[in-house]
């Protein structure tokens, strides 16, 4: 008995320790991709170049991913679930008003842009322009996600009284279409004040109803302040 103890703990022990190693080789990866990224561009990422950069196999990889976009799609779930220790939607919270409401989520849609890191999500951008089959069932569970985020940010406005447009999913999806259009266009952070622009001068229009809204009133929706949510108050 004493002997079949001791096997098991060691086999526990050695279990952890493999488990340890693996987690390591997969930073190392994780880290070596991005570096790839940089050097050479998404079109140029192979596994070969990976494998030499961390000192193992093309087989080693292979055998987790098929191809370089699943490491790449992988890197960025990580990614995401260190800025909003969750689901997205989870951290969609009623401001007080739709401006404040919106200008919340491209923040936050942000904080998910400067964590990610351009290099990443650069590659995942340029697969959704390409409709290639590698993003297809991705952009689909991606478009299904944001159109549910807005459904509840517009489901906000309109318990605090807040006139909301009828529009088609499609243009619940413009939030994120304009966000992901700069970043690709740009490829940099998005300054506060432009983010203030894209929801006063493009969003509001769209979503906001201002017939039978006292223009007292419109004009208390456009000056409150920008949130300022910080990108470490979600790792």
């Amino acid at each position: 008995m004493l002997r079949e103890t001791n096997h098991g703990r060691g086999s526990r022990n050695g279990g952890g320790s493999r488990r340890r190693r693996g987690d390591v080789l997969t930073e190392s990866i994780y880290q070596a991709t991005v570096e790839a990224l940089k050097e050479d561009g998404y079109t140029n990422l192979t596994f070969q170049k990976i494998a030499q950069m961390t000192r193992t196999s093309r087989t080693v990889l292979y055998r987790r991913w098929e191809t370089p976009f699943a490491l790449i799609r992988e890197i960025m779930v990580y990614k995401s679930q260190k800025v909003f220790n969750g689901e997205f939607i989870d951290k969609i919270e009623d401001t007080g008003s739709l401006r404040g409401d919106l200008l919340r989520l491209l923040t936050l849609y942000q904080s998910l842009y400067r964590e990610v890191g351009p290099e990443i999500m650069n590659a995942v951008l340029f697969e959704m322009s390409q409709n290639s089959a590698n993003i297809a069932n991705i952009s689909q569970d991606a478009l299904e996600k944001n159109i549910g985020t807005m459904r509840k940010v517009l489901a906000f406005a309109q318990s605090r009284g807040e006139k909301i447009k009828n529009v088609s999913p499609l243009t619940l999806t413009l939030p994120f279409d304009l966000m992901r259009l700069d970043m690709l266009l740009h490829r940099a952070v998005i300054d506060a004040s432009r983010l203030e622009r894209l929801v006063d001068e493009i969003l509001l229009p769209v979503f906001l109803d201002k017939n039978g809204i006292p223009d007292a009133e419109i004009m208390q929706m456009s000056s409150v302040a920008l949130p300022h949510h910080s990108l470490n108050s979600h790792t």
